[in-house]
């Protein structure tokens, strides 16, 4: 298959890049091992031999998971590489597929045993590709946590959100030790924000704003979605928190209405600096105050939404909105 050919494309980068290659030890973790998968359990008898990752921020932490020689193929990153972090060479020598929405059948043609995807993050019922139908073919799934409530009601959003998805692959994969570090790691470093933005007098308005560059409705975030919880953590409030969703479109009007103080601006395919063009030309907005006042923070897609990224957002907005809280 071609995304084999890679292979060993990606072991050579990373052996430039000084990381260890050598897998988990064997008898590290037991199998079979069985984790929470949106509404079902799903049963892995050994760590997947031939993993495939869609979508940007998944693909960040399978690389911050330290799996990138493990990869079959990638897709959905196509237009968004540099946003990656990784050591050099690393992110240009993953297999990708094309697709930024693949169909069944591209998913299938990298041969994988193994997808780790979302809905509306990959999985998309119209496609065909949705975890079912994969497992008809043999290919077992994992899906974002976050994304869950796409198909049904879940657990309202927190942090423990995103360290289930890191604990779930930990032990998918054989490196549960690794996992928990990295949660106990992210556990401490939230609790060291909220302490502090937990005492603000003031919690300031925003807005997470994407497609944010013409006059299309942009699509912002309820508060069921990664977005608005880094915001409420940070010490703000999102103004559409009364939606009960996580991604959802709205329209200026309304966002004028609810004037934000502070904006966030999506840095991903459109670049931030285009948004923000559009934020301060359009005469709409023009009263409002994060516009007025030119208050934007710029997060990455993987920063975002759902990775091992999160809590690095989380501390520069935190900063942003409550510079009087943190020492220099």
């Amino acid at each position: 298959m071609i995304p084999s050919l890679f292979r060993p494309i990606v072991r050579g980068a990373l052996l430039a890049a000084g990381l260890a290659l050598t897998p988990a030890p064997a008898l590290a973790q037991s199998y079979p091992v069985e984790v929470a998968n949106c509404f079902e359990t799903a049963r892995f008898t050994g760590p997947p031999k031939r993993p495939m990752v869609h979508d940007v921020n998944m693909t960040q932490t399978m690389l911050d998971l330290g799996l990138a020689d493990r990869l079959v193929a990638v897709s959905g990153i196509a237009g968004a590489e540099r946003h990656l972090i990784a050591p050099p060479g690393i992110v240009a020598a993953l297999p990708q597929l094309p697709d930024r929405a693949p169909t069944l059948e591209a998913v299938l043609s990298a041969d994988p045993d193994f997808l780790f995807a979302g809905w509306s993050y990959g999985f998309n019922e119209a496609r065909g590709l949705t975890p079912a139908r994969l497992a008809e073919m043999g290919v077992a799934t994992y899906t974002l946590r976050e994304s869950c409530i796409r198909i049904g009601p879940r657990e309202p959003i927190g942090m423990e959100t995103l360290y289930a998805d890191l604990l779930a692959l930990g032990r998918i994969f054989g490196i549960a030790d690794r996992a928990e570090a990295m949660v106990a790691d992210f556990r401490r470093r939230v609790a060291a924000v909220t302490r502090l933005t937990g005492t603000a007098a003031q919690r300031p308005r925003v807005m997470y704003c994407d497609d944010c560059h013409t006059d299309a409705a942009p699509l912002s975030v309820g508060r069921e979605g990664m977005t608005s919880l880094l915001m409420e953590l940070a010490g703000g409030r999102n103004i559409f928190d009364d939606i009960a969703n996580s991604y959802v479109r709205v329209s200026w009007e309304e966002m004028a209405r609810r004037d934000p103080q502070w904006i966030i601006v999506s840095d991903h395919r459109i670049p931030a600096e285009a948004a923000i063009r559009y934020l301060l030309s359009a005469p709409q907005l023009a009263d409002v105050e994060a516009v007025r006042k030119r208050q934007f923070i710029v997060l990455t897609y993987a920063e975002q939404t759902p990775s091992t990224r999160n809590v690095d957002a989380l501390e520069r907005m935190a900063r942003t909105l409550h510079p009087e809280l943190f020492t220099p």
